[in-house]
């Protein structure tokens, strides 16, 4: 059972995570929280380079010292991948602004793996909300007939000479968790769009993904 010293809420789930990777020998993590005030599972990518007890030892001392948080270490969850092994990281394969008989649209194209996900939005006055909204039903098709992911925000900005995309997507399964990803404009808006939310989702996608063993070849999803 976890006991924490006080009753605060704990920071936000990423920020969670984004610690735990410091972690020598932790390649991946995600936390399942049971509330604001406590963690319900702790699932950890681990190199097999370190002993699972001695990254699970650092877990706990991070949990303490940074968060006045104890853990339970059955509560912690480790898989170890060989070195070399990778989680398929989701593919920007075609961002096209298309015609049809209702209206015009930004399709895209996600690969993961083998496997091919469209989405599609109507467009509108900004290029850039649709083409990351459409990025986004692309990636709930992956979760389909579920859609947990959502887009919250895109912003354009400009650094120095450089235009740069931010997308703000939450996902929402036992709790509510937040991502940002941000990426420069290299040759459209609408590209730079889709790549910002991948840039948001694609280190989380891994843990977030259901078995995908019997998902269809392609599915293509409307935002």
């Amino acid at each position: 059972m976890a006991k924490r010293a006080d009753v605060v809420s704990l920071p936000d789930t990423t920020m969670i995570e984004e610690t735990l990777l410091t972690v020598p020998g932790v390649r991946g993590a995600r936390i399942l929280r049971a509330s604001d005030t406590d963690i319900g599972e702790v699932h950890i990518i681990a190199s097999p380079r370190r002993a699972l007890k001695k990254i699970v030892r650092d877990i706990e001392s991070v949990l303490v010292v940074r968060f006045n948080y104890r853990i339970d270490y059955r509560r912690i969850s480790l898989v170890q991948l060989a070195e070399g092994a990778t989680v398929d990281r989701v593919s920007l394969d075609r961002v096209e602004q298309v015609q049809q008989p209702d209206g015009t649209y930004i399709e895209v194209d996600l690969l993961n793996g083998q496997q091919r996900y469209t989405g599609r939005c109507v467009v509108g006055p900004d290029t850039a909300e649709a083409a990351a909204k459409a990025t986004v039903a692309a990636l709930n098709g992956m979760f389909a007939p579920q859609a947990p992911l959502e887009l919250a925000g895109v912003q354009c900005t400009t650094f120095g000479a450089r235009e740069v995309i931010t997308t703000y997507v939450t996902y929402q399964d036992m709790a509510l968790e937040h991502v940002l990803g941000t990426t420069f404009v290299r040759s459209s808006v609408a590209e730079a769009a889709a790549r910002s939310v991948l840039a948001a989702t694609n280190r989380r996608l891994a843990g977030w993904l259901p078995d995908q063993q019997h998902a269809p070849a392609s599915r293509l999803v409307v935002a």
